[in-house]
């Protein structure tokens, strides 16, 4: 099956080579707004332009898209770049890396990224266009939202809710039972022992609110 990748930066060669372990798919090109980076590749796959080329691809027969960008805080420019595939008519390709270790009873929505090492225990909901990156713990009956990033080495207790596109940052924990609300971001180690509202940053041990998201 062929794929394109939106997005070509560092993210982007990580889920190449997961794509490659997988197997099963022709890496047709990538995709980036940077003009500067066109007629490049990225661990061996051509970049071809912007995302304009889409319905070009699309015509061509390509069916199937892998979100080549990861998230630093913001998650809205990978929320984007997924609903503008899916508008396309493209499915977005299923990217479970194989040392990944998920319960057999784990729910996951579509277009998951999911890294090496990664653990997802009992029960667990994961919604669409999820990362859960290199040796993320989440612990059992936990539910993560559509968008959300939980980034390299963060540890969610049981029971956690995370509403979507919210990133929960390298190395974070997050106490058992608690409630992340919608667009939140929780900054790289902090340790987050009550509920966090919405549109917020939260940093330190233990976290606290540092400022609201203005959009």
């Amino acid at each position: 099956m062929q794929v394109v990748g939106l997005g070509a930066g560092g993210h982007a060669k990580v889920v190449i080579e997961i794509l490659r372990l997988i197997g099963g798919y022709e890496l047709v090109g990538l995709l980036d707004p940077k003009e500067e980076l066109w007629g490049t590749d990225v661990a061996g796959v051509p970049v071809l332009g912007n995302d304009s080329l889409l319905p070009e691809l699309y015509n061509q027969g390509v069916r199937w898209a892998f979100i080549g960008l990861g998230t630093v805080a913001n998650t809205r420019p990978r929320r984007q770049l997924y609903e503008k595939a899916r508008q396309q008519g493209l499915q977005i390709v299923r990217l479970i890396h194989p040392q990944a270790v998920i319960a057999p009873s784990v729910e996951i929505g579509h277009g998951p990224t999911i890294m090496a090492t990664a653990v997802i225990n009992t029960d667990s909901r994961l919604g669409d266009n999820v990362i859960v990156n290199t040796a993320a713990i989440i612990e059992h009956d936990c539910v993560i939202g559509d968008h959300v990033h939980i980034a390299t080495g963060a540890r969610l207790g049981s029971t956690v809710r995370v509403a979507e596109g919210t990133h929960i940052g390298l190395g974070a924990s997050i106490r058992q039972c608690i409630h992340i609300g919608r667009g939140a971001v929780v900054g790289a180690g902090a340790v987050v022992v009550d509920d966090v509202p919405d549109e917020v940053t939260v940093a330190g041990a233990p976290a606290r609110i540092l400022r609201r998201r203005e959009d």
